[in-house]
């Protein structure tokens, strides 16, 4: 089976000073790779690193900011600590042993809440800076944190500004983190034989020398099944003018690919196609949108949320709020899906003049609360830890969400939004 080979996030969090960035020099075996210094709050900022390990593969770990810094600079670093930790597969608390001035250890009973709440897992990392301290008196303090924390956590103690014991902080992970398998075929289809048409615009915002991920993860796909992608470039502004030249152009090649011996599997669009390719397709081929297709994918097959967030289209009145959001960032020119065909669309085709606010990139709004729908790209930028977090954060704000491909389908013909997820309901 084909995928993108996704990382294992694992968040270091804890207190200033509890060793965290010396944990992530540690595990990266880089000595310098974080600042480390006596001087509490160094790390002001979430500190990315990527590395592999062996029986883990790759992974990405997230050095936070301390979790006691009580200021206004300080609660936001705390906020930036939690997103970590709600992606992170598997967080790390750290706990300096010769720094034990909390007695409640509320903080980090706090940041383990957070993470089990997520259903991510904890290990607990004691950090041993004092070569005084006798391993009595460790074992001893081990045994008394672990129980005013109040669960039951693997831990380990260990010096992480020794650099030879990074082999026992690894076989410790490894040993305790279970790794989770949801594997989810990005094209589910059984065959080993035939065409798959990808239909690809092109415009001004199309980047050079390259495709898009989800263009070229569905290559990868099919040729590792030993079916044949066929990439077919379809001029949009001839085809929505009714240009017979451009529509026999697509149909000749739909025509020629259906009969051949092969025979033609599905057909891939561009979302922002779907106008022209729900006509112009015939309903025994299948259809799907890129968009569609990741975001099945991403969401681990639960596209239904997907869809059952399209019937929230039928209250939304005037002047409601609904927020448009894109996993990532870019230069935004010509006619762009999100700011402006998404939004025209909303006018011309519903009749509705909404208060439409967008959120592009890693940040998400405070208040999700005041929106009736939200309408998310595919994430095909994203992470899937950081994308199943958006939508968890949706769902606990009580925000019907639905996704680009299945609104541009759905906005043109209600038909054609069962058409596209159809391949993925079988």
């Amino acid at each position: 089976m084909a995928k993108r080979k996704e990382n294992i996030i694992i968040a270091l969090a804890g207190r200033v000073n509890a060793g965290k960035s010396s944990l992530l020099n540690l595990l990266s075996g880089q000595k310098d790779f974080a600042l480390v210094d006596a001087q509490p709050g160094t790390t002001a900022d979430t500190v990315v690193a990527r590395m592999e390990i062996h029986g883990l593969g790759p992974v990405k770990i997230l050095d936070t900011a301390g979790l006691d810094e009580y200021s206004e600079l300080g609660e936001k670093k705390r906020k930036k600590t939690y997103e970590a930790v709600e992606e992170a597969d598997l967080t790390l608390v750290a706990i300096a042993l010769n720094n034990l001035k909390a007695k409640n250890f509320s903080a980090e009973k706090k940041v383990i809440k957070r993470a089990l709440s997520y259903n991510k897992q904890v290990l607990i990392i004691y950090n041993v800076f004092s070569a005084e301290t006798s391993p009595g008196r460790i074992l001893e303090l081990e045994k008394t944190i672990n129980q005013k924390l109040g669960f039951k956590l693997p831990s380990i103690c260990l010096n992480a500004l020794n650099s030879q014991e990074q082999k026992k902080l690894i076989k410790f992970i490894t040993a305790n983190f279970k790794k989770e398998s949801r594997e989810i075929d990005l094209i589910p289809l059984t065959d080993s034989r035939g065409y798959v048409l990808l239909n690809i615009p092109m415009d001004e915002e199309t980047p050079m020398l390259r495709l898009l991920r989800p263009q070229d993860m569905a290559v990868e796909r099919l040729l590792r099944q030993y079916l044949i992608p066929v990439l077919f470039r379809m001029d949009l502004k001839k085809a929505r003018s009714g240009d017979q030249d451009e529509r026999k152009r697509f149909l000749d090649i739909v025509k020629h690919l259906k009969n051949s011996p092969e025979g033609l599997k599905l057909i891939i669009t561009d979302s922002q196609a779907m106008d022209i390719l729900d006509q112009w397709t015939a309903e025994n081929i299948p259809l799907t949108t890129f968009s569609v297709m990741m975001a099945n994918y991403m969401s681990y097959g639960n596209l239904i949320l997907f869809v059952k967030g399209l019937e929230a289209l039928a209250s939304i009145k005037n002047y409601d709020k609904i927020i448009i959001m894109e996993s990532c960032n870019h230069d935004r020119i010509c006619d762009d899906i999100g700011t402006k065909q998404i939004p025209r669309l909303i006018k011309e085709k519903l009749g509705l003049n909404l208060k439409i606010d967008f959120s592009f990139g890693r940040v998400l709004p405070e208040n999700l609360k005041q929106y009736k729908l939200a309408i998310h790209c595919g994430g095909c930028m994203a992470d899937r830890q950081k994308y199943s977090r958006r939508i968890i954060k949706l769902e606990e704000a009580g925000v019907p969400v639905t996704n680009y491909g299945l609104f541009l389908s759905w906005i043109h013909n209600a038909r054609a939004a069962a058409r596209v997820v159809k391949i993925f309901q079988t």
